[in-house]
């Protein structure tokens, strides 16, 4: 949930400056809205046959469109690749106007890796027709980076911008008392993330197999598909 969790500070910060309306994809919230924020929900099932979910995308698209018609929204910011896929189909079918920022939250060549060919085929495909209908490409790496431009063949302008850090809700919660009982004479090593292939948590186990005689201790905080794998 790390996209939602991006969008949930940047709306805490952003709202006081700017008109910001958030469009949905689903109705399942699990972070704070700022109650000033105007809300499009798109009420769409998480679960769902992926060939029916592809077959939605123009009219959802559309639906999008006439809302930012509407409401005069000029730039339109897609977290996440189906909100990307969205924002180009609202650019190429329905002649959206207004700036569109696309932002890559994975290293899509790894991602793809775990998945059928046809699948991949398909997926390398719309990222290449997403992202190039976009006015600016932000990733929060610059392994990301470099992925899109070397293996998509992206030349929309590629940003990089880390993730935000919301060092005041640290301050504030620096002295409560965590589940897990550390041992102050041990250093910890602490990795949080989904348990998925482009994490690449194999490499950060073997890596740590090198320490493995120090005083020290790695936890993986995370969930996910893959954490059998």
């Amino acid at each position: 949930m790390g996209a939602e969790r991006v969008v949930s500070l940047l709306l805490g910060h952003l709202k006081d400056d700017f008109e910001i309306h958030l469009a949905l994809y689903s109705n399942i919230i699990e972070y704070e809205i700022p109650p000033e924020i105007k809300v499009l929900n798109l009420q769409q099932p998480l679960v769902q046959d992926k060939t029916i979910r592809f077959l939605k995308l123009p009219y959802i698209s559309w639906k999008v469109y006439r809302y930012c018609k509407k409401n005069g929204i000029n730039t339109s910011v897609a977290f996440l690749y189906r909100p990307c896929y969205i924002n180009a189909l609202m650019k190429s079918f329905w002649g959206y106007k207004g700036h569109v920022i696309m932002c890559e939250r994975t290293h899509q060549t790894t991602m793809q890796q775990s998945h059928s060919a046809i699948y991949r085929m398909f997926s390398k495909f719309m990222v290449m027709f997403s992202y190039k209908r976009a006015d600016l490409v932000l990733a929060n790496s610059y392994a990301m980076q470099t992925d899109l431009i070397e293996n998509f063949r992206i030349k929309t302008p590629v940003r990089v911008i880390y993730n935000p850090i919301d060092l005041q809700f640290i301050k504030t919660h620096v002295d409560e008392v965590p589940d897990y009982i550390f041992d102050k004479n041990v250093f910890h090593f602490i990795n949080v993330g989904g348990f998925r292939k482009e994490k690449n948590h194999l490499l950060l186990i073997q890596a740590f197999f090198i320490l493995k005689n120090l005083p020290c201790k790695l936890l993986i905080v995370g969930g996910g598909n893959g954490k059998r794998s």
